[in-house]
């Protein structure tokens, strides 16, 4: 009978002790969704967001790399390759120790299936995007 007490309170510590470690990852991710979606909704085209609401979220190397012609260059890129956005579901949200990663999964009039993949440094700034 001990062991078996010992053994459900082992069981319980680990599950807060689990919840505990997540507990920032929501806010996290909640503030990397928005920038996600500002930048999903500048590719998607009705109403388009201004470059500077969209751009808010880029870090410092995204900024550089990318200033508001070279932004609709790359709209205009993706709708050329791949067609109009259908739509763009949420599927994983990955932390590692330098890049946090959030991915969808879209489909566009061109292509069925596209991983979008957005790179954030820690401070939740977009570092990167790439659709395959």
């Amino acid at each position: 009978m001990r062991k078996l007490l010992v053994m459900l309170m082992v069981t319980c510590l680990m599950m807060v002790c689990s919840v505990g470690f997540a507990a920032d990852d929501h806010k996290v991710l909640a503030k990397q969704l928005q920038v996600a979606e500002k930048v999903l909704d500048a590719v998607d085209g009705e109403p388009v967001p201004a470059f500077a609401k969209v751009s808010a979220g880029f870090n410092a190397n995204l900024k550089a790399k990318y200033d508001e012609k070279a932004f609709e260059n790359l709209k205009k890129q993706v709708r050329v390759q791949l067609g109009n956005l259908k739509e763009a579901k949420f599927f994983a949200f990955q932390r590692l120790d330098q890049v946090d990663r959030v991915i969808y999964v879209a489909s566009f009039s061109k292509e069925k299936v596209v991983n979008i993949v957005f790179a954030f440094d820690k401070q939740s700034k977009l570092a990167d995007f790439a659709f395959s």
